[in-house]
């Protein structure tokens, strides 16, 4: 994997402190200031074109912005130097610039460091009357975040709510009325239209000393100063308003930032089109700024140079925009690759770590509560969860999906290594139980430990099973070949699931399971397979209970293999084997 370093945009030298190394910058600028030039055409950028961020886990990722954010994921592609790493692009409907957030997500990147020379806060637009809704909702899914809170005064007061992504990275939400004048991404599960996000406010900077990132602010790119506030000014461009607000904060004497994943890569300024580009890039070289040949980004046309202050800036052309090489209703749907790397689309896709959108708006069909997508999915078909793809190249493991049940305590991550030990190259749909015990998620409540509240149980046995149904409707699953595979808590649910509803699951993988409820009468089960596993010692599930869930399962007529180990309430790597061994015949054999 590349390096989150490997963008090819700047010379090394330019990462260093600012004022040496710019010796006709403020000889030029001075007497020089756009619009006054010889004549020469006013070459204002338009605003901010998009801003682009490191990140860690490329899923991770794509639900936090696509899921529990709403954006709308415009373009997935490669970044251009480095093709075997992700770029994925979210924005509204059609990627308008002014609204697009990109990342090239690095998995296992080290955290970056905040200071001087970075983009430090990446700032949306909402409706005043949206920030309510999005308080309760990062309370809700655990997103970090600030109180709301008033900056400004007057007529320039914004109510701002900052908050963190999963990487680290700042964000605020702030709310203005003009936000309605900017495009936005709409139908998201869980997200009404009026509280959706549009697009970018603004965007902080954070250097040493400002007045050189000033003149190159206003100077050459067409930017005003129109406030300051303790150490921070703030600049905009045309007529102003969201998308096109830059603030800069000094905050020398503080240890420069460090690029790592949570940190803003470079921000790219609109420009209209390749003449103005090639104009202000002019203008950067006789400032003594060293730009880099206009790039050719497939969606857009790119110079990047690096300001006085450290950070990164792009100038990115409006066109041709992100349907050239894809229609409108599949944006973001399938890997998109420059004619460059297209002859090598199958060992990229090797390489790249397999990603799934979100529950799409037809979610919406099956739960009228829904949250929207969080984390891994999210709760938009019932339950949080994870769910990922099987391999294209897993035969006739790719059409059998695994339902991935955990015991009290765990979460929707705990069982995916098992998952893909028993049956490699399977789908895996891997829910959160939903109730808390101590704080310790479980799928249904219990009275003490093995006396089960019956309510609770049937209650929730029933919601899983509309939450199956919904996940295969959404995520296109072949209902015949869904398996459940449980350990405790999570093989009494998958126990109960198959004594209520059988038809649901192909078979089960029970570990240390008990017998949830006596049926009566008992369900058919006949061409369903069952594989149990349980320990002799186990102190929770006696052997009795276990004896008697085997039997109910055969008089049902399931096809139940049973496999008792010496150990106690744990799986074992005899159990394992044993499982793999059944796992094959039943979904493969």
């Amino acid at each position: 994997m590349g390096s989150p370093c490997a963008l090819d945009t700047a010379s090394p030298d330019q990462s260093d402190a600012p004022r040496a190394r710019f010796p006709n910058l403020s000889r030029y600028l001075s007497v020089s200031p756009i619009g006054h030039h010889s004549g020469a055409r006013v070459t204002n950028v338009l605003g901010i074109h998009h801003v682009s961020t490191i990140a860690g886990d490329p899923q991770r990722n794509l639900d936090f912005f696509a899921g529990l954010l709403g954006l709308r994921l415009v373009k997935r592609t490669v970044n251009f130097d480095d093709p075997q790493t992700y770029h994925l692009y979210y924005g509204d409907e059609v990627g308008t610039p002014g609204c697009i957030m990109t990342f090239f997500p690095w998995p296992g990147a080290s955290p970056g460091r905040q200071g001087p020379g970075e983009v430090a806060v990446t700032s949306f637009s909402v409706l005043p009357s949206a920030l309510g809704f999005w308080l309760e909702r990062f309370v809700r899914h655990g997103v970090r975040h600030d109180a709301l809170l008033t900056r400004g005064s007057g007529a320039d007061a914004e109510r701002v709510l900052a908050f963190r992504d999963r990487d680290g990275a700042m964000y605020e939400l702030v709310g203005h009325p003009a936000a309605e004048t900017r495009p936005t991404w709409t139908g998201v599960p869980g997200i009404p239209a009026e509280h959706a996000l549009h697009g970018f406010h603004s965007v902080t900077l954070w250097v040493e000393q400002g007045d050189e990132t000033e003149r190159v602010l206003v100077d050459l790119m067409g930017f005003r100063g129109v406030s300051e506030h303790e150490t921070t000014r703030r600049y905009a461009v045309g007529e102003g308003g969201p998308s096109r607000i830059v603030d800069v904060r000094s905050i020398g004497g503080f240890m420069r930032g460090a690029k790592g994943a949570g940190i803003v890569h470079h921000v790219a300024f609109e420009v209209a089109d390749d003449t103005t580009e090639l104009a202000l890039r002019e203008r950067v070289i006789a400032a003594g700024l060293h730009p880099t040949e206009v790039k050719d980004r497939n969606y857009f046309h790119s110079v990047y140079f690096r300001e006085p202050g450290g950070v990164l800036y792009e100038l990115a052309t409006t066109s041709p925009g992100f349907t050239v090489d894809e229609p409108l209703g599949q944006l973001g749907e399938r890997l998109m690759l420059p004619p460059q790397y297209e002859p090598h689309r199958a060992e990229i896709e090797a390489v790249l770590p397999t990603i799934h959108l979100p529950a799409p708006a037809t979610a919406s069909d099956f739960f009228t509560h829904m949250t929207g997508p969080e984390d891994v999915s999210g709760d938009a078909l019932g339950f949080v969860h994870r769910y990922l793809p099987p391999t294209t190249h897993a035969a006739r493991a790719a059409s059998t999906t695994l339902l991935l049940l955990h015991g009290t305590g765990g979460d929707e991550e705990d069982l995916i290594p098992l998952g893909r030990s028993l049956l490699p190259g399977a789908g895996v749909l891997s829910p959160r139980g939903k109730v808390l015990e101590g704080g310790a998620p479980r799928f249904f409540k219990r009275i003490a430990p093995g006396v089960f509240d019956m309510e609770d149980l049937a209650r929730q046995t029933d919601a899983l099973a509309t939450f199956v149904d919904a996940a295969a409707t959404t995520y296109h699953l072949d209902r015949d070949r869904i398996i459940a595979v449980g350990f405790s808590n999570g093989a009494n649910i998958a126990a109960s699931l198959l004594l209520r509803r059988g038809a649901h699951l192909r078979g089960a993988v029970l570990l240390s399971p008990m017998l949830p409820f006596e049926p009566d009468p008992l369900p058919t089960l006949s061409g369903v397979s069952v594989f149990i596993g349980a320990g002799e010692r186990d102190p929770m599930a006696s052997r009795e209970t276990v004896e008697r869930l085997e039997q109910v399962l055969r008089n049902a007529g399931a096809d139940v293999t049973m496999h008792w180990t010496p150990g106690g309430h744990a799986i074992t790597k005899e159990e394992l084997a044993a499982a793999q061994e059944w796992m094959v015949e039943v979904a493969v054999g």
